[in-house]
């Protein structure tokens, strides 16, 4: 409960998408993102809009992880406006793609293990809402990536799934998540966009630092502090790593409205991308960006 606690301050709640909440002619969101269970996990799955046929295709995977805000046991607030996006016929069929969207009951999108032993000078003052917590290891264990990876190696083996063009995204509480799924699992994923989120000190970034990594963070947010964004590229760059980070200006806890449809840099916005090395892809547009990268071997 104290993690639920610390966890509703740090993200604020991101409307729903619903189809009344769909403008004509906008696609049936809850329909084409079909509800399913692996075992006592829930989530949604869009298959790839040309499926029926190319049945015989190993398809690219975008996993979603969903914030605060979309916890629970319906398996429906899982998905989130940038599950609409994805859902838009025309980038269906420009980049066809499976789009899993699980659901976290409580808690965050972890393994379901505790941290490592940690102490206070292990944390910049970015960390102040959640340092104690962490220290004493209060926070909940509650999570199931496990069952996330799971279900996406069985996809995988199944051949419906390319394993080497894998992505995971999220925002807020997500963001948290997309970090936490590189720290993890630091092969398993081509690329990631985690969106007002943060790397949790006992992830060490050198060991993802081959994965390309677009991060975004409106400079006004208030419920996550930019400052954890600029810690994770700061890491990532010293190590030579691969991570754009987008610094949104004026934007507070809503990067996910624009890094989930991000075409360009503007001066006049303020929406300045920075590069950790020489190695990033500095295509513009963040869909084709995504769909370029494949897992390196």
């Amino acid at each position: 409960m104290k993690y639920l606690l610390i966890i509703t301050i740090l993200v604020a709640q991101l409307p729903l998408l619903t189809n009344a909440a769909l403008a004509a002619g906008k696609p049936d969101v809850g329909k084409l993102y079909e509800a399913k269970t692996f075992g006592k996990l829930n989530y949604r799955l869009m298959s790839p809009i040309d499926l029926k046929d190319n049945t015989e295709m190993k398809y690219p995977l975008i996993l979603s992880l969903h914030g605060a805000g979309g916890r629970g046991t319906k398996n429906i607030k899982n998905l989130r406006r940038w599950n609409g996006l994805l859902a838009e016929e025309s980038l269906r069929r420009k980049y066809p793609c499976y789009v899993l969207a699980p659901q976290v009951v409580e808690g965050s999108w972890r393994m379901p293990k505790p941290w490592p032993n940690l102490k206070a000078e292990d944390f910049s003052p970015a960390w102040d809402k959640l340092r104690a917590q962490l220290i004493e290891n209060k926070l909940s264990t509650q999570g199931n990536l496990d069952q996330v990876f799971n279900l996406i190696d069985q996809m995988v083996a199944s051949g419906q799934v390319d394993a080497d063009r894998v992505y995971v995204l999220g925002h807020s509480l997500g963001g948290f998540g997309t970090w936490t799924s590189l720290g993890w699992a630091p092969n398993r994923f081509a690329a990631a966009i985690p969106s007002a989120g943060g790397l949790f000190p006992p992830f060490d970034a050198k060991k993802f630092a081959h994965v390309p990594i677009w991060a975004f963070h409106g400079d006004r947010d208030t419920t996550v502090s930019t400052a954890l964004t600029q810690e994770a590229f700061d890491k990532l760059k010293a190590v030579n790593g691969n991570m754009k980070y987008t610094v949104l200006k004026g934007v507070t806890h809503g990067a996910d409205s624009h890094a989930f449809q991000y075409k360009g840099d503007s001066i006049k916005k303020g929406f300045i991308t920075h590069y950790s090395s020489d190695k990033c892809d500095k295509t513009s547009d963040v869909w084709e960006w995504l769909f370029a990268q494949k897992r390196s071997q």
